[in-house]
C-alpha cells in the first residue's frame, strides 16, 4: 500500500488510500506547502526508490533543476484557480528521479479537499516511449521533406492523400491541406480510377511488389511536369486499413538531356554521311580524272590522227567537229570534277546562284542562253561572285533588249583570271549599248577588281561578244 504523511492522519481508512495503488500511474497528494503527503506504490517504481524516499520531500524536489522556478510557479497559480485536468491535456514535463535521472511525463491535476486543508491529487504517467516515437516520426517526416522527389502517401480505399512530403507540394505547386483533400486522379488526367484500383490490386496482392509508371502530372498553374512514379504498398494498420506510397520525380532535365542526346547523335549522323558522300565524291573525281578524261583524250588524239590521213574533206571536217565535242566533254567533266571537289558556300553554290540568272533571262526573252563552266567555279570569292552575278545580269539584259538575237552563249572560266564571256548572233554593237550606262556600270565593277571589260564583234559570225575578265585572287 502506499504511503502518507501525518498532513493525512484522520483522513480516511487504508481501504480508502488503497484505492491509489490500483491506479496504473504514479499518484502523489501534495500539499499547499508543496510537501508531498502521499505516493501510491506505482510512484516508487516509476522513480526507482522506496516511498519513504518521496513522502515528505517537497515535490519541487522531482522536477529538474531548470524548471524548478517555473513549476514553482505554477503551482502558485493552480492553488488561486484549482481545477480539473485530466491526463493528456495537462502540463507535459520532465521529471527527476533521486538518483539524478530524468523522464519525460504527462501530469494530471485535481483538488482534493480534505477538512480545512486542500491538498492536490497529481498523476503522472511516463510518456517516454510515446516521446521517443513521436520524435522518430518526426525525424522521419523531416527526413520525407528533405527529398527533391514528390512522396505521396494515399488510402487503398479511398484513394485520398493522407500525406505528402514538402517536394510533392513542390512538384505540384498545391499546399498540403490542398492535397489532403484530393486524390491522385486530381493530378493526373491520364490515368482513370479504374486503372488506379488495378494498379493498387495488383500491389496488395503481393507485399514485396513496385509499380513503375511515366506520366504527366497536372500541376495548380494549369501547367504539366513529366514524372517517372514508383508505388508500394504499405503496411497493414492496426485497424486492418492499407495505403499506398507513391514517389513521383520530376525527370524534365531527362528527357531534355535525352532529347539533346539524340539531336547530337543525328548531328553526328549526319556529318558521317557527309564524310562518306565527300569521300564518293573524291573517289567519284578521281575516276573521272584518271579514267574517262584519259581516254576520251585519247581518242580525241586518234580522232585527230585519223583526220590529218584523211583525203576527204568532209570527213576531216566530220572528225573536227567530234573532236571539238570531246574537247568541250572534256571541259564539262572537269568542271564536274571542280563540282565534286569543291564545298559549296551557299544553299545553292556559285554555279547555281548563275544558273538562276540564266533562268531569269530565258523566262523574259524568247531564247535561252547556253552555259558552260571551266574550271573550279565553287572557289570564286564572294566578293567577285557578286560583281559577277550583277554583270552576267546586265549583259543578258542588253541582249534581250537590243541585239535581237535567236541565240546566246555564255561561258565562265576560272584560272588565274576569271573571265566572263556573252557572245550572241544578234545585230551587233548599237549606239544606245555602247553610249548607255550599263555597259559603263559593269566596266567599272570590273576595274574595281583591277580587271577590264569590252565590247566588241562576234568572232565566230554576226553579233556582239562581250568580255568580263578580273583576277581571281584579290588583293
Amino acid at each position: 500500500m502506499g504511503r502518507r504523511s501525518e498532513l493525512l492522519e484522520g483522513f480516511g481508512d487504508a481501504f480508502a488510500w488503497s484505492l491509489f495503488d490500483a491506479a496504473p500511474d504514479a499518484v502523489f497528494v501534495v500539499a499547499e506547502s508543496g510537501e508531498i503527503a502521499f505516493a501510491n506504490d506505482q510512484a516508487s517504481a516509476m522513480f526507482g526508490c522506496e516511498l519513504a524516499d518521496l513522502v515528505g520531500r517537497p515535490v519541487d524536489a522531482l522536477v529538474p533543476d531548470e524548471a524548478r522556478g517555473r513549476h514553482r510557479a505554477h503551482r502558485t497559480r493552480y492553488r488561486v484557480e484549482p481545477t480539473i485536468r485530466s491526463m493528456g491535456v495537462g502540463m507535459e514535463l520532465r521529471a527527476r528521479r533521486p538518483d539524478g535521472s530524468e523522464f519525460d511525463c504527462e501530469i494530471s491535476l485535481s483538488p482534493l479537499v480534505l477538512g480545512d486543508a486542500t491538498f492536490v491529487v497529481a498523476g503522472l504517467r511516463d510518456v517516454g516511449d510515446r516521446v521517443r516515437a513521436e520524435d522518430h516520426l518526426h525525424r522521419v517526416l523531416h527526413t520525407l521533406d528533405a527529398s527533391d522527389d514528390g512522396i505521396f502517401l494515399f488510402d487503398a480505399h479511398t484513394l485520398v492523400y493522407s500525406h505528402v512530403n514538402s517536394g510533392a507540394v513542390r512538384l505540384v505547386g498545391y499546399t498540403r491541406e490542398e492535397l489532403v483533400q484530393m486524390t491522385p486522379m486530381h493530378l493526373n488526367p491520364y490515368s482513370s480510377e479504374a486503372e488506379y484500383r488495378a494498379l493498387i490490386a495488383g500491389l496488395l496482392s503481393d507485399p514485396d511488389a513496385t509499380a513503375q509508371r511515366q506520366t504527366r502530372l497536372l500541376r495548380k498553374d494549369g501547367t504539366e511536369v513529366p514524372v517517372e512514379k514508383t508505388y508500394r504498398a504499405g503496411p497493414v494498420g492496426r485497424d486492418g486499413s492499407r495505403w499506398i506510397v507513391g514517389l513521383a520525380r520530376d525527370i524534365t532535365s531527362r528527357l531534355e538531356a535525352a532529347a539533346e542526346l539524340a539531336e547530337r547523335n543525328a548531328q553526328l549522323q549526319a556529318a558521317r554521311q557527309t564524310v562518306l558522300l565527300a569521300e564518293d565524291h573524291d573517289r567519284l573525281a578521281r575516276d573521272l580524272h584518271d579514267t574517262v578524261i584519259q581516254r576520251l583524250f585519247a581518242a580525241g588524239l586518234s580522232l585527230q590522227a585519223v583526220a590529218a590521213m584523211s583525203g576527204d574533206e568532209a570527213i576531216r571536217i566530220r572528225l573536227a567537229t567530234t573532236v571539238d565535242d570531246l574537247d568541250a566533254t572534256i571541259r564539262e567533266l572537269r568542271n564536274a570534277i571542280f563540282a565534286l571537289q569543291s564545298p559549296e558556300p551557299g544553299p545553292s553554290g556559285v554555279r547555281g546562284r548563275i544558273l538562276d540568272v540564266i533562268t531569269e533571262a530565258s523566262a523574259g526573252a524568247n531564247i535561252e542562253p547556253r552555259i558552260s563552266f571551266e574550271g573550279p567555279v565553287e572557289t570564286i570569292d564572294e566578293r567577285i561572285v557578286e560583281h559577277l552575278i550583277a554583270t552576267l545580269r546586265e549583259a543578258l539584259s542588253n541582249v534581250a533588249r537590243h541585239a535581237h538575237a535567236s541565240s546566246v552563249r555564255v561561258s565562265i572560266t576560272v584560272g588565274a583570271d576569271i573571265e566572263l564571256r556573252v557572245v550572241d548572233d544578234g545585230v551587233g554593237n548599237s549606239a544606245e549599248v555602247i553610249g548607255g550606262n550599263g555597259l559603263a556600270n559593269m566596266a567599272r565593277r570590273a576595274e574595281k577588281l583591277g580587271g577590264h571589260a569590252a565590247l566588241g564583234p562576234n568572232p565566230g559570225g554576226s553579233g556582239c561578244s562581250f568580255d568580263w575578265t578580273v583576277p581571281a585572287e584579290l588583293a
